[in-house]
Formats: structure tokens, C-alpha cells, sequence
């Protein structure tokens, strides 16, 4: 079953006994391999696209590959260069790391990589930073404890000075540092911590609200969905761009798709791979290789037919998500507000 499957993957080609003996030198005879493959034709794990031709595996066939090869799966010298170099930041921008990192994926795969970031409902606020540009315009950024969760330039509505900004910064960062961002975003809407009257400190902080409204929406993030336009012309001519636009069509709707891969996954940590059950329109021919990393619950994987590479995908998913969440425990890394903790205690 390996032999075939392995086969199949690399030559897109149906696969018959004969080939099986050429190619992997087994110490049997013809007849063994065809009798074997008729067994495993009847029970499921191999079928004929036509009559006349060799055998191409099923899903059920994939699924026994794939479960054989997940201990076995091992990433390059060059893949796990490549990953990190594609993590240079001390202190990771989490927007431009998911980007990357979806992107760093479909490349080394050839598939459609995608990131579901993590929960940042339930990060921590590390810091705020404001620096004035221009009169009435502030450069702010957003820093939690897996990095950098947002930044950009925004307008006030009245000037203030270097001065009146440092004590505003200094006030947000004392009153707010480790509290969780929804916790954050929430107060901006309410009245503010206790004893913010001024008006420059409440109107900076119903901009930082305003920016943690963008930055928590969630979604997922997908690149290279274009990878798979030549595999699927080469093996469905004629039904390749039938089934690209139902994929393309599917993963607009990124909730849709975060709630139809963590209802697939059942709450398991780590590596999971799905061969067209994925439960939405358009996913009966294509795989989810996903794998979790922490903090905060992110998903990271590869769509791909599912007559991928299943080796490749799943050594180089499971080593970014372990390498990204390593990045992301670190970034930004700095003790605790001892005075809030005192308060907390």
C-alpha cells in the first residue's frame, strides 16, 4: 500500500504491479502484487479511474499512508533555513509574521499555506508606545506578550505636547500593562480606568480601542491558493478550474473555514491531517494538513488535492508551527508590572 500510494504521489500516474516491481525492487512475484493489490482494491484502499488502467488510492488509502508517515516525517537542511530566516524580529509584528508565514509555507510546499493566528482576545497587553509625528497626528502601537498587534498612524482631535503624550503613554502602560486585550478594547468603550478625566488621556484611549477592534477580528489568512491552478489542470483537466473556484469560492468565507477546521481537529493539539472531510463545499478533492501552536490556540497548515506530497507537508507544517510558537512565547519578553501585580494580589 505505501509502495503505491508513494507512487502515485510522485508520478501522478496510475499505478500497476508491474511498475510496483520495477521501481521497488520486491523480493516477490508478479502474481503476489497483483493479488495483493486485488485485495486491497476490495477492501477500499485503491481504486481504477477506468477500466483498462492501473490503480490510483483512495482516501481511505491516503489516510493509512498518512497515518504510516507521521512519525517518519522529517524537514530539510535547507526548508528549516529558509523558516528562519524568514523570523528576523526580535520583537515579532504579528500581522506581518502570520503574512510571512502562510506565505513561507505554500512556497516550500507548493500547496495554499494559511495561518489562523492566535486568540488575541486573551493576550496581554505588554506596552503601548505613542510618539508624535505631526501636530494632531500620533504614531501608536499596540505590543502584547506574543508581540506587536498592531501600529499606524492616527489623527487627534486636538494637539498635544510631547509632555502631555509621555504622560498619557506612562498612564496606559502603569493602569493596563497584563491585562488582556478584549479586557483592553472593552474599557475603551466603558468610562476608562478609574481617574481618567483628562481629555487627552480618555480621546488617546478610544484610539488605542479603536485599533484593537481591527487588529482582534480574527479570520484566517491564506497565500499561494494559486500553487494549485498546474497540479489540478494535470490531473482533472476538465474539471480543474470547476474545482479551483469551489475551493477559491470556500475560503472566502475565512470564519466559515476557521470553524469548519477547529470543529474538524476535535480539540486535538498538534499534528492532524483531514483528506477531503474537511465539512465545506468544495473540499471533497482537496487535504488540511493543520497543526496547533500556542499561545492562545493559532492553527497553521497547507490545502493541497489530496494526492499531495503528504511528507513534505507534514514535516515542514509541524516544524514551522514549533518554531513560530517558540517565537511567539519569547517576542517581546519582559518581566512583569510588579506594582499591577501587587494590585492583583
Amino acid at each position: 500500500m505505501k509502495e503505491i500510494v508513494d507512487r502515485y504521489i510522485r508520478l501522478r500516474e496510475p499505478v500497476s504491479s508491474r511498475m510496483i516491481l520495477e521501481d521497488y525492487g520486491l523480493d516477490v512475484s508478479s502474481a503476489t502484487v497483483r493479488n495483493d493489490m486485488y485485495d486491497l482494491e476490495i477492501r477500499g484502499y485503491i481504486a481504477k479511474p477506468y477500466s483498462s488502467s492501473g490503480r490510483i488510492p483512495t482516501h481511505k488509502g491516503y489516510r493509512f499512508f498518512v497515518d504510516w508517515l507521521i512519525d517518519l516525517s522529517e524537514i530539510t537542511k535547507a526548508d528549516r533555513h529558509e523558516i528562519v530566516e524568514a523570523y528576523e524580529a526580535r520583537c515579532l509584528d504579528i500581522e506581518e509574521t502570520i503574512r510571512r508565514t502562510a506565505f513561507v509555507l505554500g512556497n516550500l510546499t507548493g500547496a495554499a499555506g494559511f495561518v489562523i493566528p492566535p486568540r488575541l482576545r486573551e493576550a496581554r497587553l505588554d506596552r503601548v508606545v505613542l510618539l508624535k509625528v505631526e501636530p494632531k497626528v500620533l504614531f501608536l502601537a499596540v505590543m502584547s506578550d506574543i508581540g506587536i498587534v498592531r501600529h499606524g498612524f492616527v489623527p487627534l482631535e486636538e494637539d498635544l505636547t510631547e509632555e502631555e503624550i509621555r504622560l498619557v503613554m506612562n498612564a496606559i502602560n502603569s493602569d493596563l500593562r497584563g491585562a488582556t486585550l478584549e479586557d483592553v478594547r472593552r474599557l475603551s468603550s466603558d468610562e476608562g480606568p478609574d481617574g481618567w478625566y483628562e481629555r487627552s488621556a480618555r480621546h488617546a484611549f478610544v484610539v488605542l480601542g479603536g485599533l484593537l477592534d481591527q487588529a482582534l477580528q480574527g479570520g484566517a489568512h491564506f497565500e499561494g491558493l494559486l500553487n494549485l491552478t498546474s497540479d489540478l489542470q494535470r490531473m482533472m483537466p476538465t474539471h480543474a478550474m470547476e474545482r479551483f473556484a469551489q475551493l477559491s469560492r470556500a475560503v472566502q468565507d475565512d470564519a466559515a473555514f476557521v470553524d469548519a477546521l477547529r470543529a474538524s481537529r476535535r480539540n486535538r493539539d498538534g499534528l492532524v491531517v483531514g483528506i477531503g472531510d474537511l465539512d465545506l463545499p468544495g473540499f471533497r478533492d482537496f487535504s488540511v494538513v493543520s497543526c496547533s501552536f500556542e499561545p492562545h490556540g493559532g492553527i497553521l497548515g497547507v490545502i493541497a488535492p489530496v494526492w499531495m506530497n503528504y511528507g513534505k507537508a507534514m514535516s515542514t507544517t509541524s516544524y514551522m508551527a514549533n518554531r513560530l510558537e517558540t517565537l511567539l512565547v519569547t517576542s517581546c519578553n519582559r518581566p512583569t508590572n510588579p506594582q499591577r501585580d501587587s494590585r492583583n494580589r
